[in-house]
């Protein structure tokens, strides 16, 4: 047995404690402002020096530029079945499919070596449009900031020019990068006559939207469908999915103000409509990305109706600035909008049943977007945002070529710069046709601000574990408001987004697209914004590790490189200008 101690305790209890060591401090943290107790919910506040590092555009720069010197990429490529021989490979798809305003376009890309992502690669998507269409003709631009303080407080560049034969697809071009050839930004908001919104856009709340299709019984029984409960987990595809139309042909279309918002609960009625039942098994990538057409069919009709129905929300903080004084009201919007429209994506069918000589195939509930339009008088401003600029021009110095010329047919080399200032440089040439700008996406977080799912436990021969946020990323507090992530959360688990607004809106770089870019002949301008000395000096000795583990990440990436398609399903779906709400519906119908 222990000792006893005497009745006054342990002598060493009322003496001083040690002060510890004074000729040693603990070390210099890293900067910012930290919360005393580190929890969840919690954040870190940086200074405003790291903050202009984290901000500045030169080490995504330096790094793209060191990638394409050291040939730290590969191109896409497929082989061809009749030479035997690799080609780069390209996907055909349409920009606004299902819309009567359909863009086609190509995709081609490259791969980049990671350890950031499950398959150890990230993707660089170029999107080329085929044909351009007709958007209008620039005749001013108001970027002058003592005759408009208010759209510079706003930072915002208006816009004005005379519509072309395929204005009506600005609307649908929120979003979107647009280019008279030099000059280019992304469509941030479109005005009508009275330089009130032209467009207002609401996602699904509280009630999910559900589509019933009815189809006829003998046309069922007349195909090949032992068991009509076999559709279930079958996708309906609707032919004419895009459907724009007056508000009051709506059977249900019910506006409610609220103090941020307005609520519009609608249901709508198509009748002979023509859909097919399809096989989604098949298939790779989702429909919305790929031509639909091309999955198996199980049958078709002519003669079926559907019935949309759900609720969605408006939030007011978006259109109040257009207003002024005047108070944003669900009434004063109603009196501002005829039309409307909303999108049936190829859905998957819950559950069958038969009615009065019908089957009637329920949807799967999903989140939605409608839009409402105002009038078209003939006149529209275009709204972009001024931080979101750029031009793009032949790399030349006083009117000389400096660079070796290339073979016949070759592109010249262009220059790309990222330091506009629209208030102080030329932009937006009047007289200049618009059109929809040629693109890089890339499926990294730097450039997405999103995390995707990375399931796999380890990434090679047992090393490097994976945290738990990366194998299943989940909303955090950080991430995006409510109403941003509204379609977005219902994919959670598989990708998680803290992309702000004023992030969509801008010109997205990272080090893998500007790579792409050198490769592809376009030399971007270094940036004006250098981050201070020491953390260049901090960037150098980071940067030369990064390079010569290169090597090791393209073995890692060969091995890894078929485990998932998400990250090009990721970057095809950021070309064609998804929105929150049809990038979860790609996500979530994905086979990888």
């Amino acid at each position: 047995m222990p000792r006893k101690q005497n009745g006054f305790g342990n002598p060493k209890s009322l003496g001083f404690k040690g002060s510890g060591r004074i000729d040693k401090g603990k070390g210099v943290g890293a900067p910012g402002t930290y919360p005393s107790n580190r929890r969840y919910g919690s954040s870190v506040h940086r200074t405003v020096i790291e903050k202009y590092n984290l901000d500045s555009d030169w080490t995504k720069w330096r790094k793209g530029y060191e990638y394409y010197n050291q040939a730290a990429w590969y191109r896409l490529q497929d082989v061809d079945d009749f030479s035997g021989e690799y080609k780069d490979s390209q996907i055909e798809s349409k920009l606004y499919q299902g819309t009567p305003y359909e863009v086609d376009v190509v995709f081609d890309g490259y791969k980049f070596a990671t350890k950031g992502a499950d398959s150890n690669n990230h993707y660089v998507v170029k999107r080329t449009t085929v044909n351009s269409p007709d958007l209008g003709i620039v005749t001013g631009v108001l970027n002058d900031p003592w005759l408009y303080p208010d759209y510079k407080a706003n930072r915002e560049i208006h816009v004005q020019g005379t519509p072309g034969e395929d204005a009506r697809l600005l609307f649908q071009m929120i979003g979107e990068r647009i280019t008279d050839g030099e000059t280019e930004a992304t469509l941030n908001y479109v005005l009508n006559s009275n330089d009130h919104p032209g467009l207002y856009m609401g996602k699904s709340y509280e009630n999910l939207t559900e589509v019933i299709v009815k189809v006829p019984v003998q046309t069922i029984q007349g195909e090949a469908v032992e068991n009509v409960q076999d559709l279930q987990g079958k996708i309906v595809w609707i032919k004419d999915f895009f459907v724009e139309k007056d508000i009051d042909t709506f059977i249900n279309f019910e506006m409610i103000d609220e103090p941020y918002n307005f609520i519009v609960n609608s249901q709508d009625k198509q009748p002979s409509v023509e859909l097919e039942i399809l096989d989604p098994s098949q298939e790779l990538l989702p429909p919305s990305l790929y031509d639909i057409a091309k999955l198996p069919s199980i049958f078709s009709s002519t003669d079926s109706s559907y019935t949309i129905s759900g609720t969605h929300i408006f939030k007011k903080d978006l259109y109040q600035r257009y207003f002024g004084t005047q108070y944003l009201t669900a009434d004063l919007v109603r009196a501002e909008v005829s039309s409307a429209s909303y999108s049936i994506f190829p859905f998957t069918i819950l559950g069958v049943e038969e009615k009065d000589g019908f089957f009637e195939l329920t949807s799967v509930p999903f989140v939605s977007q409608l839009k409402m339009y105002s009038p078209a008088d003939g006149n529209a401003t275009l709204v972009f945002t001024d931080y979101s600029f750029t031009k793009l021009g032949i790399d030349e110095y006083d009117g000389e070529y400096y660079h070796k010329p290339g073979k016949p047919g070759t592109t010249p080399w262009m220059l790309l710069d990222t330091d506009v200032n629209p208030w102080m440089d030329e932009v937006f040439t009047t007289g200049n046709s618009l059109r929809p700008a040629t693109i890089y996406t890339c499926s990294c977080p730097n450039h997405s601000h999103a995390l995707l799912r990375a399931p796999q436990a380890t990434q090679e021969s047992g090393r490097r574990k994976t945290n738990r946020q990366q194998r299943y990323p989940l909303p955090t507090v950080m991430g995006a408001r409510d109403f941003n992530s509204v379609g977005l959360n219902s994919a959670s688990g598989m990708i998680e987004s803290w992309e702000t607004r004023e992030h969509r809106m801008s010109v997205k770089l990272c080090k893998h697209s500007i790579a792409s870019m050198f490769i592809e002949r376009i030399k971007v301008k270094e940036p004006n914004a250098y981050p201070t000395s020491e953390a260049r000096e901090d960037f150098e000795e980071k940067l030369k590790k990064e390079i010569q583990e290169v090597s090791e990440e393209f073995g890692i990436s060969y091995k890894r490189g078929g485990i998932t398609t998400l990250e090009i399903i990721f970057a095809l779906a950021q070309g064609l200008n998804l929105d929150d709400v049809e990038l979860a519906y790609v996500v979530l119908n994905s086979n990888f």
